[in-house]
């Protein structure tokens, strides 16, 4: 016992005094996206396991992934994908008949940096989606090449608060328009700890909107590495019952 607190508080020791360094950022785990751009030659690899559950409907990412290179001073290369498993709990029928698991499509995402904060201009990236749906399992592969954008904007203020939003839209498998938007309110409570609070939703013509309030915490164990975990409840009924993730984030440059 002795010997774990000792681990324990060698740790957080480290993880004091090395945050003088500037810290790990990351796109986890609220849906707004960080706006920062990595700098050139760092790569940064950021996991969860998620779980949300929509009626009879639950879906599990074990994990998602989110890989990240920073290319140039304006420019970030992201490719995101997930292990996935879904399944419809329906009573009388076999739950193996109705669950389906396997590698999503790889998403393309980069970030384009616009401007950056000037007292009451916002940070300003820009960040479009591709999806070429034939990469992946083929119960998750779509018909049709899916796109979208985000624009993310972020005010920070004194370095321990920061308000920011992305505002976009999808094109999936549909042709539909659906806009999305998003909020979150973050603040730095120590050294180490991070907390945020969020709402984000979607809405379409044709289909029904939906919005979630999430929050959670996040925990900078070196400059390097962070831990994360939150969750969310629905603000309308035809948002999933609720969801949960728990992450880890590291970075290393190749400098």
């Amino acid at each position: 016992m002795f010997k774990l607190l000792r681990t324990l508080f060698f740790l957080l020791l480290i993880a004091q005094t090395s945050l003088a360094q500037e810290a790990i950022f990351t796109d986890r785990p609220n849906t707004t996206d960080a706006i920062q751009l990595l700098a050139p030659g760092t790569l940064q690899t950021e996991f969860g396991y998620s779980r949300t559950k929509d009626g009879d409907f639950t879906s599990s990412d074990i994990p998602n992934i989110n890989l990240k290179y920073g290319i140039t001073n304006w420019l970030e290369m992201r490719l995101q994908t997930s292990y996935s498993r879904d399944k419809m709990d329906i009573e009388g029928i076999d739950t193996l008949s109705n669950e389906v698991d396997g590698l999503t499509p790889i998403t393309i995402a980069p970030k384009i940096k616009v401007v950056e904060q000037n007292f009451l201009r916002p940070a300003i990236t820009f960040a479009p989606t591709f999806t070429p749906g034939s990469i992946g399992a083929e119960g998750f592969q779509y018909d049709h090449f899916n796109y979208g954008f985000r624009l993310l904007l972020e005010h920070v203020f004194n370095d321990k608060f920061s308000w920011s939003h992305g505002f976009g839209a999808d094109w999936d498998d549909s042709r539909e328009t659906t806009w999305a938007y998003s909020s979150a309110f973050s603040a730095s409570l120590t050294g180490n700890l991070g907390a945020f609070a969020e709402i984000y939703g979607y809405f379409a013509a044709d289909f029904p909107s939906y919005h979630v309030f999430d929050a959670g915490l996040t925990y900078v164990v070196t400059p390097d590495l962070q831990l994360d975990l939150a969750g969310g409840l629905p603000l309308s009924d035809y948002a999933p019952d609720y969801t949960l993730t728990v992450g880890l984030s590291w970075r290393t440059s190749f400098k």
